[in-house]
Formats: C-alpha cells, sequence, structure tokens
C-alpha cells in the first residue's frame, strides 16, 4: 500500500500524444502534480510524449503502474506490471465486472495474475489515485483539479465521480487533501485495505469513505473500530432504488440497511446521511479531532434561526447546558434588559458592541457549557468576530457558526479556522461530528 499512496518511481500506460485521451491527460497530472520521481511512459507506438521517450513495455520494477487503455488491453498490461516486478499497479480502465458476468471473468484474472506477483492491484474502473507530497501532490489520477493546499482529511471512494464532488467541495471550502483513492471495483485493493493504512499514516487526521458496497464488512468493522482516529462514512444504497442502482453500479451487493447501522453503531462510525453531513463532518473534524461533549450553548443575535438550533440539538442528541448562576448575572449586566440570558442566549442586535467579547468570554468559561454553537444573521459587527475567537482560543471549547451577511466576521472566523456552516440546523449537525458516539 506504500507503493499506491507513496509511490518513489510511476509508470503510465497508455501514454498518448494526443491530448484529448485519458492517458496523456494522467500523464501530465503525474508530471506537473510535484511528483519527484521516476516517471516512465509505456506506449507500443513509440515516439516521445511530454517530453518522455515512450517504451514498449517495462523493462524493470516501478512502484506504482498507472494502467490507462482500453478494457481490452487492460490485463496485458496488468500482466506486463507483474512481470516486471511492480509493488502495485491501478487499473482506471472502466468496463469490467460492472457490465456483466465477462467482464468480472477479467477482472477475477487481473486479481489472480496480480496476487501471484505479489503486487497489489486498484480498481479497474477507477480514477486513480491522489497523495500529499513535500513538494505539492502525487496526482496519480484523471482529476487535474486539486484542493489549493495540503491537509489532513483523506478520502476512499468506491465511485469516482464522488471523489470528483470531494475535491470539488475541498477546493471550496478551502479545506486541505492527505491521500484520495478511488478503488472502483476493488477487485483485490478493497477500502478497508486503504483504511487500515490511512489509520498508520502520519499525514491523514480523518478519514472519509464513500460506500455502495462492502466487500470484507466484518474485516471493515474490525479495522474500523480500532481505528485511532475519527471515521466518516457516506453510504449510499440505503434504501430500496439507490440500493438497485448501487449493485448495478458496482456490481456488488449492497447489505441490509439494517445490518450496516450495527455494524457501524459497533465500529464507532460516524454515519452521513447526505453528501452535505458528510462534508460538513468532515470539515469539523479536520479543524478538531473528536473531542467535543453534548452540553452545548446557542449564542445569537437571531431568536428565530437559534430556535432552529435547539430543535436540531434535539434531534442530534445534544443537550442545552444550564447557564449557571454567575454567567446568567453577567449576561444581565451587558446585554440589553430584553435580552433572553438561558439557553439558547440572545444577545440581540441593541446590544452594545463593548459588550459581546465579555459575553462570549463568560458563556465560553461556564464549566456547564462543553462546546458552542453561534448564529448571526445581518450583524456584521467584528466584536462578536473575535470575541467568539478568543473565547474559543481561550478555553479550547469547540465552536461551530452559522452566519448570514456578515462578511467580516465571517472572515475573522475562517481565519482563526472555525467552521462556518450554511445553515443553523447544519451547524449544530456538524458539531454532533465531534461528539464521540
Amino acid at each position: 500500500m506504500d507503493a499506491i499512496f507513496r509511490p518513489r518511481s510511476v509508470a503510465v500506460y497508455g501514454a498518448s500524444r494526443n491530448p484529448a485521451k485519458l492517458g496523456h491527460r494522467l500523464l501530465r497530472n503525474v508530471l506537473g502534480g510535484g511528483f519527484e520521481g521516476e516517471v516512465t511512459a509505456v506506449n507500443p507506438a513509440g515516439g516521445e510524449v511530454l517530453g518522455l521517450a515512450t517504451v514498449p513495455g517495462l523493462e524493470r520494477p516501478v512502484d506504482l503502474a498507472l494502467i490507462s487503455v482500453p478494457a481490452v488491453f487492460a490485463e496485458a498490461a496488468v500482466v506486463d506490471a507483474a512481470r516486471a516486478g511492480c509493488a502495485a499497479a491501478i487499473v482506471l480502465a472502466s468496463g469490467f465486472g460492472e457490465t456483466g458476468a465477462a467482464g468480472r471473468e477479467v477482472e477475477s484474472r487481473m486479481a489472480a495474475r496480480a496476487r501471484a506477483a505479489c503486487m497489489r492491484l486498484v480498481g479497474p474502473n477507477c480514477m486513480g489515485a491522489v497523495s500529499r507530497s513535500a513538494t505539492g501532490f502525487f496526482n496519480g489520477s484523471y482529476f487535474w483539479r486539486l484542493p489549493q493546499r495540503p491537509g489532513n482529511i483523506s478520502l476512499v471512494s468506491q465511485s469516482g465521480a464522488f471523489g470528483g464532488m470531494f475535491l470539488a467541495e475541498s477546493r471550496r471550502r478551502g479545506l486541505g487533501l492527505a491521500r484520495f483513492l478511488s478503488v472502483g471495483n476493488s477487485a483485490e485493493v478493497v477500502e478497508t485495505d486503504a483504511l487500515e493504512w490511512l489509520a498508520q499514516d502520519a499525514a491523514t487526521e480523518v478519514i472519509g469513505l464513500f460506500v455502495e458496497a462492502f466487500k470484507q464488512g466484518r474485516r471493515f468493522v474490525e479495522v474500523a473500530r480500532a481505528c485511532p482516529k475519527p471515521v466518516v462514512v457516506l453510504k449510499a444504497g440505503r434504501l430500496g432504488a439507490g440500493a438497485r442502482a448501487a449493485a448495478s453500479h458496482t456490481g456488488s451487493l449492497v447489505g441490509s440497511r439494517g445490518a450496516v447501522e450495527a455494524a457501524f453503531q459497533r465500529a464507532g462510525i460516524i454515519e452521513s446521511v447526505t453528501s452535505d453531513d458528510f462534508f460538513d463532518s468532515l470539515q469539523v473534524l479536520s479543524a478538531r479531532r473528536r473531542t467535543a461533549g453534548r452540553r452545548i450553548a446557542i449564542v445569537t443575535i437571531s431568536g428565530g434561526p437559534s430556535v432552529l438550533a435547539a430543535d436540531a440539538a434535539e434531534r442530534a442528541g445534544l443537550e442545552l447546558a444550564p447557564l449557571a448562576a454567575k454567567t446568567v448575572t453577567e449576561l444581565r449586566r451587558l446585554a440589553p434588559s430584553f435580552a433572553a440570558t438561558g439557553n439558547p442566549i440572545d444577545l440581540t442586535p441593541q446590544c452594545p458592541p463593548d459588550g459581546f467579547q465579555p459575553a462570549l468570554r463568560a458563556v465560553f468559561s461556564d464549566p456547564a457549557v462543553e462546546g458552542v454553537v453561534a448564529v448571526n444573521c445581518g450583524l456584521d459587527v467584528q466584536e462578536f468576530g473575535l470575541g467568539l475567537a478568543q473565547a474559543q482560543g481561550e478555553t479550547g471549547k469547540p465552536v461551530t457558526a452559522f452566519l448570514l451577511d456578515v462578511p467580516r466576521i465571517e472572515q475573522q472566523l475562517r481565519s482563526a479556522g472555525l467552521p462556518v456552516l450554511p445553515s443553523p440546523e447544519r451547524a449544530v449537525a456538524a458539531y454532533a461530528a465531534l461528539v464521540p458516539p
């Protein structure tokens, strides 16, 4: 697995001079992504591609063979890579187990060839691998737009298209990437193999998985349970129509819903129901590991959205912490007489700007409060954002926020590394991902 995520030498089968071909894009990505190892271009037609002289086949081993050829030639490429002694190969070509029995037979033969040669095989029907390096990223995938910076989130996806969604969302949210692997049909390497490796990877602090069907369910539970890092799973095919679509897409059985839920609970997995939930959870976990408590305070200047947040907290199994008398007295001193000093705490837009920082400090300092969800709609007073960031820094208690039309506060929180979510319900749900099950 080291050769998949940390290769020192790479061969690209199907390297093409035609910019419209995926093999050309793959080679360009490898060369342009910050990879400093040796790169070999394999193409029986000969000639030169992107400054590299091509070879018809490998004469010596490389760590990782990237196979981007039509399906009818993929098995021969796997045989060539295995014969040369490669440590691992990724078959990006499609047209195998997902197409029916004949494709599954070819897929099985490729996996058997790889096992016989002690070569790990990823795919087929996948989008490749991306991995952070000292100089940027090793990009052994078809994706040409990666997150803007290295980071601590790693994703394993059975769906190549969902991998594209993840990379796009990471760019939009400013999240950093550690590793990405598209496992496709999982003929040999399955999602659990990747999870087991990532659990020990120093660059990875949060692991996300998009799964349609589990290849080795019992082993997956054991590996996830032993993983010292938070694992967030988005399981597609939860209901009837989705399950049928997933079975068609992967060529695998997706498992019963009850069995999946029981397995996730046993393994301590954070399950996401929607893609928004999934990305929200990864965002907050990348900023802070899972050390949050269930007792929260909701602090707002906007009454209605805070009520929605309170409802969401109850649904998520969180508790609104009872504030100490000392805290309530301090809030009443700082906020207008009509402010709500229970929990949720509505400081109101009429709170003097110089009252926000001490009021927020009082809330964070309350011993019953283990974390805070902040809500601000339309009052772009910098003291509010500064107070949140300072109180969080002083106490170490986790924060998530919903902000609307307050660009200065949003910039303050993002600069402080505090997660901002697009609705009060999602701010609460994201906080809940920080709480151990």
